[in-house]
């Protein structure tokens, strides 16, 4: 993940939500600031918020399969297996959501 395509931001949050924040990356161990990211994602999503949230998720896998050196090999008929993957994990998507 490329820190240079996030631009900072400050806000102010009451002390209780900084303190429940802290402990939920924590307890997830992921950084605060990706929290407060999904947290907006899941505002702005229209339609279903499990729906974008899930779709998010799939996305997520698809795009870290890319990462994988091994998923770049192919196959005779010209595909790699990350692109075979992909193929099958977009079927998951849920369509009840509109990003």
């Amino acid at each position: 993940m490329s820190l240079s395509k996030y631009q900072p931001v400050m806000t102010y949050l009451e002390p209780r939500d900084i303190t429940n924040l802290k402990a939920y990356a924590k307890k997830s161990r992921i950084p605060m600031a990706q929290v407060i990211r999904e947290s907006l994602h899941s505002k702005f999503a229209k339609g279903d918020p499990f729906s974008a949230g899930f779709n998010e998720g799939v996305n997520t896998c698809i795009n870290k399969i890319y990462d994988i050196q091994g998923a770049q090999m192919r196959f005779p008929s010209g595909k790699s297996v990350a692109e075979l993957i992909e193929e099958e994990l977009i079927h998951l998507r849920m369509v009840n959501e509109t990003t």
